[in-house]
C-alpha cells in the first residue's frame, strides 16, 4: 500500500516530516549520551589507574616497612638465645620474659603492629601474654598458611584470626622463617598487622572511593566498603590480573546488582592487588544530568519541530487545496475564479497551467457553439437542397415534354439522361454509393457524351456479379472518364472507353482505359488548369481521407491511349465509410 496515494498530502507530509525530524533528534541525543558516557568512563579509568598506581607505591612502602620490622625482631640476640634452647630452664624463663617485654614495647611503639606470634621448640608454658604469644613449632605443620612459607624465607600470609583477651580478632600476617646454621627450622615469627591500619591507609588515599586490598588468593585483606575481610569473591579477578599491571574489569556488584567499573593494579614487592570499584551510576551521574538536559532540549526541540512542521505543511499544501477547490467549483460560462497570485515556483506553473486549460476549454466550448450553429444552418440548407431538386426535376420533365412535342428527340434524350444523372448524383445527400449506382451514373454520363459527340464515342462497362454491392465514394470514376473525353478525344477524334471492375483479395480493382491521344507523363496532367486535372487531384484526396494508405491510383499513358488503375478496399457497409 502506497500511503502517498491513499492519504491526504497534508497528513502524509506532516507525519513523515515530523517523524523524520524527531528520529534525527532522538538519534543525536542517544549518540551524544553514548559518546559522553564512553568518554567519561575512559577518562575515569585512566584517572583511577594513575591514582591506584600511586596508592600501590605507598602501600608497597608500608608493607615493606613491616617486612623490615620482622627482620629487626628476628635479628635480636635475645630472640636468638630464646629460640636456641641452650640455657637452663630458669635462665630460659628469664630470657623469654625479657624478650616478651622488648617485643611488647616495640609493638606498643608502632601503632600499626597488632601482635607478634613466635613458633619455637619448647615455648613457655604461660602463653597468655599479649601482644606476644608463643606456640609449639610442630603446630605450624598442621596450619593452613605454612604452605606459603614452606619454600621461601618470608611471605605475607593474608588474613588470619588470632586469639586475644577480647576474643578472636582478624589480622594481616607476615611470616618469616628462622633457620639454624645447619639449615634446620628453629622458629617462625609472625608479625600481625591490624586491618584497621590497612583500611586507614586506603581511606587516607580517598574517603569516597571503594578500595579493596586483595592477597594472592583473591581474598579481601582490607576494604573501605562493607566487604567482609577474608572473602574470596575476587579469586577469578586475581587470576586474570597475573599478567597485567592495571586493567579495567566489568564487575557485578553484589550489593547494588548494577554494573560497576573495576580498576586494579599490583602492589610492588608483593603478590597482592589493590582494586577500586566504582558503580557506573556514580560515574554516569553527571552524564545522566546531561542526558536529562538533552531530553528536555529534545522535547523543546520537538515542540519547535511540531510547530515548524505544521507551518510548513500549511504553506506547502494550502496552494494545492486552493487549486483543488477551484477545480471542483469550476463551471463553464460562469464567472472566472481568481487563483492565488505571486507564485513563481511550481505552484505558479500549476495555477498558470490551470488557467490556460480553462481558457482553452472556454474557447473550445465557444467553437463548439459556433460549429453547432453552422451545423444547424447546414441542415437547413440541406433541407432546402432536398426541396430544390424536386423543382429541378419538375422543370426538366416540362422541358422534356416540350422537346418531344417539338419533335427534338435528341434534346429530349439529353434532358432525360441529365435528369437520371442528377437523381443519382444528388442521392439524397449521401456521400457514398454502391458500385452499381456509381457505374450507372457513368453510363448516363457517357450516353449523354455520345449524343454530344454524334456517336463518335463507344464505351463498355464490365461489372462482374457479386461486386455491385460494394460501396465507393460518390463521383470517384467520373473525373477520369471526363479527362479521357476532354483530352483523349479532342480535335473531333473518335474513341472507345473500357471500364472493367475486378478484385484482388480484399481490394477492388477498377480499370478505366481509352484509346485516345494520351500524354507524356502524369505530372503534365496534374498541372493542367482544367477540370480533369483538378478532378483527379480531388479524387486522390478523397480516397486518402476514406481509405488512407490502402487506396492506390496508377495512371499509365502513351500515344496509343491511357489506362487508369484504382485499388480500393472492399467495403460492404456504408456506415464504415461515413463513420
Amino acid at each position: 500500500m502506497n500511503m502517498f496515494k491513499k492519504y491526504h498530502i497534508n497528513s502524509v507530509f506532516f507525519s513523515s516530516f515530523f517523524l523524520f525530524i524527531v528520529l534525527i533528534l532522538i538519534a543525536i541525543i542517544l549518540l551524544s549520551y553514548r559518546f559522553s558516557t564512553n568518554e567519561l568512563v575512559n577518562t575515569t579509568t585512566e584517572y583511577q589507574k594513575q591514582n591506584l598506581y600511586q596508592l600501590s607505591e605507598e602501600l608497597g612502602d608500608n608493607l615493606q616497612s613491616f617486612e623490615e620490622y620482622s627482620v629487626i625482631l628476628s635479628r635480636q640476640q635475645l630472640f636468638r638465645d630464646v629460640i636456641s634452647g641452650r640455657q637452663t630452664s630458669a635462665a630460659n624463663m628469664r630470657q623469654t620474659s625479657s624478650l616478651t617485654n622488648d617485643f611488647s614495647n616495640i609493638i606498643y611503639s608502632i601503632p600499626a603492629l597488632h601482635s607478634v606470634e613466635i613458633y619455637m621448640n619448647s615455648p613457655p608454658v604461660d602463653n597468655i601474654q599479649y601482644p606476644v604469644r608463643y606456640f609449639p613449632l610442630e603446630d605450624v605443620y598442621d596450619s593452613s598458611w605454612y604452605s606459603q612459607l614452606e619454600n621461601i624465607a618470608y611471605s605475607w600470609l593474608g588474613n588470619r584470626d588470632v586469639e586475644t583477651m577480647a576474643g578472636e580478632h582478624s589480622v594481616i600476617s607476615l611470616g618469616r622463617k628462622i633457620n639454624s646454621s645447619n639449615g634446620r627450622l628453629q622458629s617462625i615469627v609472625i608479625v600481625n598487622l591490624d586491618p584497621i591500619t590497612a583500611e586507614s591507609w586506603l581511606r587516607n588515599f580517598s574517603d569516597d572511593s571503594h578500595l579493596i586490598m586483595l592477597d594472592e588468593n583473591g581474598a579481601i585483606v582490607a576494604s573501605t566498603g562493607n566487604n567482609e575481610i577474608g572473602d574470596e569473591s575476587f579469586e577469578e579477578l586475581i587470576e586474570f590480573s597475573d599478567s597485567q599491571n592495571s586493567f579495567q574489569y566489568p564487575l557485578q556488584d553484589d550489593t547494588s546488582m548494577e554494573d560497576s567499573l573495576v580498576v586494579t593494579t599490583a602492589i610492588p614487592q608483593t603478590n597482592w592487588t589493590i582494586m577500586e570499584i566504582t558503580p557506573y551510576r556514580d560515574i554516569l551521574a553527571g552524564s545522566r544530568q546531561v542526558a536529562t538536559l538533552l531530553a528536555l532540549l529534545g522535547i523543546f526541540g520537538t515542540l519547535i519541530v511540531l510547530i515548524g512542521t505544521m507551518f510548513l505543511t500549511k504553506k506547502f499544501t494550502e496552494p494545492i487545496h486552493e487549486l483543488t477547490r477551484v477545480m471542483k467549483s469550476y463551471q463553464l460560462n460562469k464567472a472566472s475564479i481568481e487563483l492565488p497570485k505571486g507564485y513563481n515556483n511550481e505552484f505558479g506553473e500549476l495555477f498558470t497551467g490551470f488557467e490556460e486549460l480553462t481558457n482553452r476549454v472556454e474557447e473550445l466550448y465557444a467553437s463548439l457553439g459556433v460549429q453547432y450553429q453552422r451545423q444547424r444552418e447546414t441542415e437547413l440548407k440541406a433541407l432546402q437542397a432536398n426541396i430544390n431538386p424536386h423543382f429541378l426535376y419538375n422543370t426538366l420533365d416540362q422541358m422534356n415534354w416540350t422537346a418531344i412535342e417539338s419533335g427534338n428527340i435528341e434534346i429530349s434524350r439529353m434532358i432525360e439522361l441529365l435528369g437520371k444523372m442528377l437523381r443519382i448524383g444528388l442521392s439524397k445527400g449521401e456521400s457514398v454509393l454502391t458500385l452499381e449506382d456509381e457505374l450507372k451514373y457513368l453510363e448516363y454520363y457517357l450516353r449523354l457524351q455520345q449524343i454530344q459527340m454524334e456517336n463518335r464515342l463507344t464505351f463498355h462497362i464490365d461489372l462482374p456479379a457479386g461486386l455491385q454491392y460494394y460501396y465507393v465514394p460518390k463521383l470517384t470514376f467520373q473525373p477520369f472518364v471526363e479527362n479521357s473525353i476532354i483530352h483523349g478525344f479532342r480535335e473531333s477524334r473518335s474513341g472507345n472507353i473500357h471500364i472493367n471492375v475486378g478484385e484482388q483479395g480484399d481490394q477492388l480493382c477498377i480499370s478505366i482505359a481509352d484509346d485516345g491521344m494520351g500524354f507524356a507523363s502524369e505530372n503534365q496532367l496534374k498541372h493542367k488548369d482544367d477540370l480533369g486535372g483538378y478532378g483527379i487531384k480531388n479524387v486522390k484526396e478523397r480516397l486518402h481521407v476514406y481509405f488512407g494508405d490502402e487506396a492506390f491510383i496508377h495512371i499509365k499513358s502513351s500515344p496509343d491511349g491511357t489506362e487508369v488503375q484504382i485499388l480500393i478496399p472492399k467495403v460492404n457497409d456504408k456506415d464504415l465509410l461515413t463513420a
